[in-house]
């Protein structure tokens, strides 16, 4: 028995959907690399002191930030609730990163708390991909 228009259509949809899911895996990719770099980024800046180093860390931030932004315009797919996701995760990664650089800053702290201070970004930002990879799982 051949297939009928009706089921041809189904399967096709389900393709799509298949690939749709996959494809906003993107975003999972994107929090992956912005926590590794603020994992890197903010014992540099607890670490290098001085205006020059000041001025060459933003630069390397910058830089990334365009980077992953520009990769981020050109993804054609977008997990459900991903603006609600990419809020919270922006909104608690700046919490954290304000909460180590003021503190760092103001206190003269050592090297461990800007560490630290990465490890709770990068931690935030797996929190997001985590979430984004739950979403985007096809259950059988």
């Amino acid at each position: 028995m051949e297939p009928t228009n009706y089921q041809l259509t189904l399967t096709q949809a389900d393709e799509l959907a298949l690939r749709a899911h996959r494809s906003a895996r993107w975003l999972a990719r994107y929090y992956l690399i912005f926590g590794v770099a603020s994992l890197l980024i903010a014992p540099a800046f607890g670490v290098l002191h001085g205006l020059a180093w000041t001025i060459v860390l933003t630069g390397l931030w910058a830089v990334l930030i365009l980077a992953i932004s520009l990769y981020a315009a050109k993804q054609r797919t977008m997990v459900r609730g991903g603006a609600r996701i990419h809020g919270w995760v922006m909104a608690v990664w700046t919490l954290v990163w304000m909460a180590t650089v003021v503190l760092g800053s103001t206190y003269e702290l050592a090297w461990p708390w800007w560490l630290v201070g990465g490890v709770a970004m990068l931690v935030t930002c797996l929190m997001g991909a985590r979430a984004v990879l739950r979403r985007t799982r096809l259950e059988p």
